[in-house]
């Protein structure tokens, strides 16, 4: 009740004589009620909190309810270790017990215990539920259940009942419910299988062979090994635990390794375990019965070497029980009736499981090496050289450290290793001036070495810098820098360590002009002076052997001298070639959201590990032996039985009882495997960030060996820069940018790719129905496990997927070629590449390099010539104004095309690598082409000269030629009949990662961000493309060729004849014409097209004639190929097309159409199509809470709402989304945000969301159909419409097959200003104080220059005097009416373009001055509507109240009205201005006279 409403009230009672007389009961509950589950979690949060005992800080004293039967808590510390976990390393144990004695010790003697160890309320299972809306507890998180649930739960509670009532007297009596406990109803975690005796782990038999299979065993896939343990590992008896490796160590000291023990030289006397493991192998399959593992007991590490060979189980495969595994993601019934079945034929997830189920033991032949255990004589050469495969490095105060593989002959395989290189310096280039400058104006002084000396000296002892050397040398610089000297001529070059300051890039002096290299790292000096082209074998003299323990490698050696580092020589037979094998590792992690302390913690980890993997062997990773391992914790505790599961199952997993054992047990799992490779998806970006905050907040055990570096400080980054945490092992994230580019999907999603490459059905889990698989009411554990089945399946189809698509060999050659880092050509762009491809190139020629400019310098746009969503290969990286989005040169020619259905052969002629070769056959490069001072504010593009020809070839067109050269002889290895699969696997990856690599070179001129970025080169590569293009359309009109369309490299000819054999003839007559014109570029017979039905540019679809004579259907551009059209409208689209395209009679196919269209549209309101169908993707173009209009776009509010569930989005995420009717069970035409919902929304059990059928027949399924039947007669739109069920009057126009779009235009008056004022020019500013001039863009732009006393300078901030705005305003007014009146036409024909103010005695008729016969239009260059427009832009600037209207409901709302407020007066004197002018123009004025004349009464 309002507080004045209250006083009322009370004023009221007391006149009428109180307020207890008016006292009525009200119908009202006095008590919440409440579930029985609701009610033992608020009790057990009461007791938690319920400490009556002053300063024991919880330790011991809390009544939790529970009967002492047993003698109470007696040897609770030693039973309830939450972090135990089985496989953990002893001196970690020991140092935790430590911890834990003192912190009881400290309790006891009084003291308060430290702050970290306090005891934070145990998450109750209700924590995890998605939070209810009505709901204010804790307890109210869970959703409230329906009646099915409570059948289900009164079922589950007797069977548990029945289950248990037989044994339940000899048990010890169980806790309160009251208390959460970790404890199950069936055998708990104190006697699990990592927590129970080394004999009772470890026995001599299994003992549960006679135990029937249970439900997971014949659905399981098991790839080899058990989790948690090693092929072989040694465990030490406690009481001799003599290791022989400290691996407690303090991250904040640098430890210092022993010497390592010599394995053949121990006493004999420890106790040691082994345990086998099982291979993956796809000889024979096992789907029934339980395949055990041997365990025995050995005495002596030597004795590892008696190899335990069990014979192979053989076993017949039996039929898959459908009735146990669903195939499908099971879905609501309300969904199935509403929506339909979904159809696949795609195998399920537990199928794949079945063909991995191993079949025989594999032989145990060595005992895996520990950190730091192996011996340098061992690895070490016999001149004492290292010969080391390097992977990864890591940086760190100028010592580059080198992690690879190196062979440990003892033990014949390949283990980690790491190389700190010291001594690398900084190389900095002084440029001398001729005559030195001061105060910036040039003397007539000339500058000498001793001068440029001095000077520098005075600069590095201001930096601090106390150790240095200096010597002249000639230099040569070719690149975009204006002010430096092009050519060779002479440079001081400066060294000192990287140990000491760095000096800043735009540093100057008196006596020099530039200085480069001071931001150079020394990973990129030290590939660049060695010589180093990626991974590759180095061989490394007078290595020293480490004394600091860096990282978590088996061995550490230390260089002095960089010079030392050298790669193996190519003619060095003795050198090793192969690529050493490597460990590769898996990770699926699952999470959950805490709602009530809004974290995301881990609750399922799963490793898959190949060892001993070769990346060249095309096997696949279900052939290949594995390992793996899986630890999994309770929300409360488990569901009874689970634990007994862990243990008995044929793929074991681990069970602990807390999230910082599970964090630990990975951790442990990493370090034992010490993997090279970590594959995963989205682990990068979600995963990854979430495991990170739980082992800080956490505090695991040393949480760097998650990497192969130790490090002290825990720092997470939300820049996006967490792998740097992961150095020291290469990271394959499928989700990643570089991974994109290489697999073909919509989405990227797990379960879509599995579906397209690997072909099978991937079962997902709903996030917010994570929690239900964790119930531990439930009677049997069997759904928990099938959440962990699921988990350990992902691993598999992670690495499958990686492994389909070569992605390991495949940026291994692409990272050879360019010479840089594998890391960054997994996670990184092809610019980065491109620059090291330049840098190594540059450096050999010895050519001074720009400097990379710093990430938040220069962020400038990038434009595509198509403007599409998608990458496209005709799409280019185009420099770009920073303001307006004006494209600063053109990009690829696309000739207009000839729209409609041809039916006569079209043959496609296309140009291999157009500007790869167009720059080698111009000679394009930095070091050839004579370029001009750039001018930002010209109005046309200046092209450069093409080279002589008798110019050196450059370094651009040289590297090329070679990647060319080289791809031609790789592709000739592969004609080599007597090549294996395996070898001619290889040739393939590396003939893509040369044409991938050539093709990308143009990318580096115009791509902004490049430091070799040079638009001049840039403009002129596309300008002679165009050249080119227009030259073939001409000779093949000469030939009597009609060219239907062109674009960018290829151009598609209409042959006229209707035999296949004559096209092919004409083709090659065609080509040979072509080719004879230049000496590299050549043209050659791409395709041919039976019927190609041509719509707009880049948007066609034709039948296409495979060499085999097989037709195929080949799509570009059209709705059906882009994301945001679901499967139901592509699938429509499709049948259409394929109609359109039979060849048939117009009449038979417009009837099939209609037919079509008829029963697809009563399957859809009928419910038959299944909601997959349904779904729209839509990728972020940033994150979602950066939308200005998010609350219009359905996809943005869809992210946000996952957001809030504690789901990860990030830019660049596609996010699915079905469009639903509104609550009120109306939907609409167009699509409003508020009615997109995530799939998982409509497929909860217990949804009222409706699928909007009317939208998706309209905008889905209509909007694309009309566009194709565009050019087909008899289509009409309202007909379509009404075979849809769609209202008819509604789709009613004048001509058939015509779109909304096309049809009706926007009046002036309603269209954007945006639309209205892209082509408009800027307000250009000049300050006088500080003569530099700049962009003014108005109140709406954020990087606003107005300010609250005037426009400010961008550069020195001085407020501008309101009258030189004026007149700077005016002045550019006038110079657009004087461009007006000067009358410049253009001619519209293709091929022409003539520019002229003369006119034809025809009017608009081409005079011909460039093209003889042109037929074109003349028109005005900039006619009366451009300038109009742009007046009304200046106007626009300076409109305050439009602004605020504009801003108005957005964040900046008060930000713009508090800046228009002051400025009123300033403002109103320049919109007068534009006013004055636009006053006099005519498009303000309609002569109503001249539109109403003829209605005036005739005078008499």
């Amino acid at each position: 009740m309002a507080p004045a409403k209250g006083l009322a009230a009370l004023r009221e009672a007391r006149a009428k004589g109180g307020r207890l007389g008016q006292w009525k009961p009200s119908d009202s509950e006095l008590y919440d009620e409440v579930t029985d589950e609701q009610y033992r979690s608020i009790v057990g949060d009461r007791l938690d909190a319920d400490d009556f005992i002053e300063d024991d800080d919880q330790g011991g004293y809390v009544d939790n309810g529970m009967d002492d039967w047993d003698g109470g808590r007696d040897g609770y510390d030693e039973s309830e270790d939450e972090d135990a976990f089985e496989g953990e390393d002893e001196e970690f144990r020991k140092a935790r017990q430590i911890r834990k004695a003192k912190a009881k010790a400290r309790a006891s003697a009084g003291k308060p215990a430290p702050k970290s160890s306090k005891a934070k309320p145990k998450s109750s299972f209700s924590d995890y539920a998605k939070p209810a809306a009505s709901s204010s507890s804790s307890a109210g998180y869970r959703p409230a259940p329906s009646a099915i649930q409570e059948d289900d739960f009164m079922a589950s509670l007797l069977s548990s009942v029945t289950s248990t009532s037989n044994d339940v007297a000899n048990r010890k009596r169980k806790s309160s419910p009251d208390i959460p406990s970790s404890e199950g109803l069936h055998p708990s975690s104190d006697s699990s299988f990592f927590s129970s005796s080394g004999r009772k782990r470890y026995g001599m038999e299994d003992d549960d062979d006679d135990e029937p299979p249970s439900l997971w065993d014949s659905k399981r896939g098991i790839m080899g090994k058990k989790p948690r343990m090693s092929d072989i590992t040694v465990v030490p008896n406690k009481e001799n635990d003599d290791s022989d490796y400290i691996m407690d160590v303090d991250d904040n000291s640098i430890m210092v390794k022993p010497e390592p023990i010599d394995e053949d030289e121990g006493d004999g006397e420890d106790e040691m375990q082994i345990r086998k493991v099982q291979p993956l192998t796809s000889a024979t399959t096992k789907l029934n019965g339980a395949t055990t593992a041997t365990r025995r007991r050995v005495n002596n590490s030597n004795s590892v070497k008696n190899v335990i060979k069990p014979d192979p189980v053989m076993v017949k495969a039996e039929p898959m029980d459908e009735e146990n595994i669903s195939i499908v993601k099971p879905r609501p019934a309300s969904s199935v009736q509403r929506n339909g079945n979904a159809k696949t034929n795609l195998p399920g997830w537990s199928s794949i499981q079945e063909s991995l189920l191993p079949t025989k033991t594999s032989e145990l032949e060595e005992v895996r090496a520990s950190v730091g255990s192996t011996r340098p004589e061992n690895v070490l050469e016999k001149d004492g050289s290292l010969s080391m495969f390097w992977l990864d490095h890591f940086e760190q105060d100028g010592v580059v450290l080198f992690v690879g593989k190196v062979l440990d002959r003892h033990s014949g395989k390949h283990v980690s290793a790491c190389v700190s290189i010291n001594g690398i310096e900084r190389n900095l280039f002084v440029k001398p001036r001729p005559k030195r400058v001061v105060q910036g104006q040039e003397t007539d002084e000339e500058v000498s070495r001793t001068d440029v000396f001095t000077e520098f000296d005075q600069i590095r002892r201001k930096a601090g810098i106390e150790e240095w050397a200096a010597s002249y040398v000639q230099r040569k610089y070719a690149f975009e820098d204006k002010t430096v000297e092009k050519g060779e001529s002479e440079w001081m070059k400066v060294a000192y360590g990287f140990d000491q300051p760095e000096i800043p890039m735009s540093t100057t002096g008196q006596t020099f002009s530039h200085v480069f290299g001071t931001n150079t790292t020394p990973f990129e000096l030290l590939v660049l002076k060695r010589k180093i082209m990626g991974p590759c074998w180095l061989k490394i003299e007078n290595p020293t052997l480490s004394t600091k323990s860096a990282s978590w490698c088996k061995i550490e050696f230390t260089v002095s001298d960089p010079k030392t580092v050298n790669p193996f020589s190519e003619t060095d037979n003795s050198a090793p070639k192969d690529t050493p094998p490597l460990t590769i590792m898996s990770i699926s992690l699952r999470t959950i959201v805490n709602h009530r302390e809004n974290k995301t913690e881990l609750l399922c980890a799963t490793t898959r590990t190949w060892e001993g993997s070769n990346i060249e062997d095309p096997t696949p990773p279900d052939q290949l032996r594995s390992s793996l391992n899986t630890i999994i914790r309770p929300i409360e505790k488990f569901p009874p039985g689970l634990e007994g599961r862990g243990k008995t199952d044929r793929s074991p997993f681990q069970t602990v009882k807390a999230e910082r054992a599970l964090l630990n047990s990975l951790l442990a799992t990493i370090q034992r495997y010490d993997p090279d490779v970590i594959v995963g998806h989205n682990f990068l970006g979600n995963s990854f960030e979430a495991f990170l905050y739980r082992l800080k907040e956490l505090k695991a055990d040393h949480w760097s060996r998650i990497g192969r570096f130790r490090r002290k400080g825990f720092n997470i980054s939300k820049g996006g820069s967490n792998h740097r945490l992961l150095a020291g092992r290469l990271v394959a994230d499928l989700s990643s940018d570089a991974a994109k580019g290489m697999i073909s999907s919509t989405t990227w999603s797990l379960t879509e790719m599995c579906a397209t490459h690997l072909k099978i059905q991937r079962e997902d889990i709903d996030p917010e129905d994570t929690h239900s698989y964790f119930d531990h009411t439930l009677s049997s554990p069997d759904k928990l496990i099938k959440f962990i089945r699921l988990c350990e399946v992902d691993a598999y189809f992670q690495m499958a997927i990686a492994a389909r698509v070569q992605l390991l060999p495949l940026t291994k050659q692409l990272t050879n070629l360019a010479g840089n880092s594998w890391n960054l050509t997994l996670n990184g762009g092809r610019a980065v590449r491109n620059e090291f491809i330049l840098l190594h190139e540059f450096h050999r020629l010895k050519y001074i390099c720009p400097d990379k400019s710093p990430f938040n310098s220069n962020k400038k746009q990038k434009h595509s010539t198509t403007g599409g969503d998608d990458d496209d290969p005709s799409t280019e990286d185009i420099v770009s104004k920073p303001i307006r989005g004006k494209a600063k040169y053109s990009g690829g020619l696309v000739f207009e095309p000839k729209r409609g259905l041809w039916d006569t052969y079209i043959m496609v002629m296309d140009f291999n690598s157009l500007y790869p070769s167009i720059i080698q056959e111009y000679n394009i490069d930095f070091t050839t082409v004579e370029r001009e001072v750039e001018d930002d504010q010209a109005e046309e593009e200046k092209i450069p000269d093409v080279p002589a020809s008798d110019v050196a070839q450059g370094v651009l067109p040289r590297i090329i030629a070679t990647l060319v050269n080289r791809r031609r002889q790789v592709k000739g290895l592969m004609k080599d009949r007597s090549a294996t699969p395996a070898q001619l696997l290889q040739y393939d990856i590396r003939q893509q990662a040369l044409k991938l690599t050539a093709n990308s070179m143009y990318g580096c001129l115009g791509f902004a961000g490049s430091r070799f970025s040079s638009r001049p080169l840039a403009a002129l590569t596309t300008f002679k493309g165009r050249e080119i293009l227009t030259h073939t359309r001409e000779l093949a009109e000469s030939l009597q060729l009609d060219v239907v369309y062109g674009d960018t490299d290829s151009v598609f000819v209409n042959s006229n004849v209707t035999s296949l054999q004559e096209a092919h003839k004409i083709a090659n007559d065609f080509k040979k014409l072509v080719n004879e014109r230049y000496k590299l570029l050549e043209i050659d017979l791409d395709a041919i097209f039976e019927r190609i039905l041509l719509l707009n540019k880049k948007k066609y679809a034709a039948v296409k004639i495979e060499d085999n004579g097989e037709r195929k259907t080949e799509v570009k551009g059209l709705d059906m190929k882009r994301r945001e059209f679901s499967k139901v409208s592509k699938d429509a689209s499709s049948a259409v097309l394929k109609e359109i395209l039979s060849g048939e009679s117009t009449e038979i196919v417009v009837e099939k159409i209609h037919e079509l269209l008829t029963n697809l549209g009563e399957a859809v309101k009928s419910g038959l199509i299944p909601l997959e169908d349904f779904i729209i993707f839509k990728r972020l173009g940033k994150n979602p809470e950066d939308y200005p209009d998010k609350k219009s776009q359905p996809h943005v509010q869809v992210a946000l709402r996952m957001k809030s569930k504690g789901a990860s989005v990030r830019a660049h995420d596609v996010i699915p989304y079905i469009m639903c009717l509104d609550e009120s069970g109306k939907g609409g035409k167009t699509a409003q945000a508020e009615r997109a919902f995530h799939p998982d929304d409509l497929r909860r059990q217990g949804s009222e969301l409706k699928i909007d059928y009317d939208f998706y027949l309209d905008t889905q399924i209509l909007q694309p159909v009309l566009r194709l039947c565009e050019t087909i007669e008899g289509t009409e739109r309202s007909r379509l419409a009404e075979c849809l069920g769609l209202d008819p009057t509604r789709y009613a126009s004048s001509g058939p097959g015509v779109t909304d779009e096309e049809q009706f235009f926007t009046f002036e008056s309603q269209i954007s200003d945006k639309e209205r004022f892209k082509e408009a020019e800027p307000l250009q500013l000049r300050c006088v104080a500080c003569e530099s001039s700049f962009t003014f863009l108005g109140l709406l732009d954020e990087s606003t220059n107005i300010q609250h006393v005037g426009i400010s300078c961008s550069a020195c901030h001085a407020i501008l005097h309101p009258a030189s705005v004026s007149i700077q305003l005016e002045n550019q007014i006038r110079a657009h009416i004087s461009r007006y009146y000067l009358g410049w036409t253009v001619c519209d024909g293709e091929g022409c373009g003539a520019r002229t103010r003369m006119m034809s005695v025809y009017g608009k008729r081409c005079l011909g001055l460039v093209k003889e016969g042109c037929k074109g239009t003349v028109r005005l260059e900039y006619n009366d509507s451009k300038l109009y427009n742009q007046l009304l832009y200046y106007r626009s600037l300076f409109d305050g109240e439009k602004a605020i209207s504009n801003a108005r409901g957005s964040a900046r709302f008060e930000e713009i009205r508090a800046l228009v407020l002051p400025n009123t007066a300033l403002f109103a004197q320049l919109v007068n201005v534009t006013d004055k002018y636009l006053d006099k123009n005519g498009r303000r004025f309609v002569d109503m006279k001249s539109l109403f004349g003829f209605m005036e009464r005739i005078k008499i």
